[in-house]
């Protein structure tokens, strides 16, 4: 028996939350770049300990040698890393955008809508938790009109206030 399958499309936008993915990114290139780095010192003192007499340019110039077996790698995983880390990131950043994108409406005073995750993204509870506080601010909103409306009218039924409106005193008053 097949799982469920989700209606909503797969996403087709790879940076959903910009500031966000950029500083997984960029930590994810941190780490990268603090392992090579680790790696070249290592290997460095590794070579002048095994070969004391060497000069350090010629340990540079063996390093560069043996960066032909890894640095190909490097080039090639980094940027699947890269493009796995957004992935991944997706499905949270994802659910995250759309609640605020509703969340933004319901400030606006539009209606919005129910949310609904994909079935791979983080935090499905939460699309659960947000519809049941759209649907309460929506009630509480038809009944805040219902009774503004109810109010409205009994105010025009006994308004007073034209007999306690003064005249402004900056109009001139015509000469009879």
């Amino acid at each position: 028996m097949k799982a469920q399958q989700s209606k909503r499309p797969l996403r087709q936008q790879l940076l959903i939350d910009r500031d966000v993915q950029v500083a997984l990114i960029m930590r994810a290139v941190l780490y990268g770049t603090a392992c090579v780095t680790y790696f070249v010192v290592i290997q460095f003192f590794t070579q002048s300990m095994i070969h004391p007499g060497v000069a350090t340019s010629d340990l540079f110039l063996s390093l560069t040698d043996e960066a032909i077996y890894w640095v190909p790698g490097l080039l090639v995983l980094g940027p699947l890393m890269i493009y796995d880390v957004l992935r991944v990131s997706n499905r949270f950043a994802g659910p995250i955008f759309s609640m605020r994108r509703e969340m933004q409406n319901l400030i606006d005073g539009k209606e919005g809508r129910n949310i609904k995750f994909r079935n791979d993204d983080h935090w499905s509870s939460l699309a659960m938790q947000f519809n049941v506080i759209r649907e309460e601010l929506l009630e509480l909103r038809a009944k805040q009109a219902a009774s503004g409306e109810a109010s409205e009218e009994q105010e025009d039924e006994h308004d007073d206030s034209w007999m306690e409106a003064v005249p402004d005193e900056a109009e001139p008053v015509a000469a009879s």
